[in-house]
């Protein structure tokens, strides 16, 4: 809540539960910030986001779930939503993406030869179908290079191999800016990082099912990856190299404690 409004956001949740659901389940989880009760759905379809499935039952009135972001004149700016309502996008993920905020160390420091790596996550707790960040933090040696994606193959670019598992999935690798730097013979001048740099990735969690089968003993998930980099001088290149990642997540169960049946839709 704080880097939120630091930023001059703050964060409220609209739902058509009743006040007294909504009380409930904010005492009970110590929650600080405004539930607010639509229990007509009157917002929910002024925002054009309920859900028209649902024709009987407690169901009917419910929304398609996600995140609006509003200015404070009450301006849509942006808004984020999945196919599947399974899945949410986390705030710490938002502020990763949208405000670029720097992550937290979720791993072990790797060494590597001329470069030293750091896995980061937007948040280190991690549940079913959530969308976090993760990220790798490099930095290299003052004077030297490594190649950036877009760079001809043979300066073999900086790679970040993910390792498939049932329990998660991951989005597409996002790299900052490229320096551009004249190299050899190149006609053109080639894309390079240097000093530090950060990669990221998405990262979505499966269901409870399969995140809690893929757990240890104490509930934390390990996510292993690989990284392939060259690192360069202006007057020579050292020998590519590839090191193994993992980041550590805790793994925390969905809420699934309902309210007093007298509080509940019939």
């Amino acid at each position: 809540m704080p880097e939120v409004k630091k930023r001059g956001y703050g964060v409220a949740s609209i739902s058509y539960d009743s006040v007294p659901v909504l009380k409930n389940f904010a005492d009970r989880k110590k929650l600080t910030y405004p539930l607010l009760s639509d229990p007509d759905s009157k917002i929910i379809k002024a925002f054009g986001i309920l859900n028209e499935g649902p024709k009987s039952g407690f169901a009917v009135g419910i929304p398609h779930p996600g995140i609006f972001m509003i200015t404070s004149a009450g301006k849509v700016e942006a808004k984020y939503f999945e196919e599947d309502y399974r899945e949410r996008l986390t705030i710490s993920a938002l502020l990763s993406n949208k405000f670029g905020k720097p992550g937290l160390a979720a791993g072990d420091i790797t060494e590597g030869k001329n470069a030293r790596i750091t896995p980061v996550a937007s948040s280190l707790v991690i549940r079913a179908g959530q969308h976090l960040v993760l990220s790798l933090n490099i930095e290299l040696p003052k004077g030297l290079h490594a190649y950036a994606p877009g760079a001809p193959e043979e300066f073999i670019p900086v790679d970040w191999n993910t390792i498939e598992n049932d329990a998660f999935r991951w989005g597409i690798l996002e790299t900052p800016t490229p320096k551009r730097l004249a190299v050899g013979g190149e006609p053109i001048p080639v894309p390079v990082f240097e000093g530090k740099f950060t990669l990221k990735r998405e990262f979505i969690a499966a269901n409870q099912a399969k995140l809690k089968a893929a757990s240890d003993s104490q509930g934390t998930l390990i996510v292993p990856a690989a990284f392939r980099y060259q690192v360069c001088s202006d007057r020579q290149c050292f020998p590519p190299q590839t090191v193994s990642l993992t980041w550590k997540l805790r793994v925390e169960q969905l809420e699934s404690e309902r309210v007093p049946e007298e509080l509940r839709r019939k």
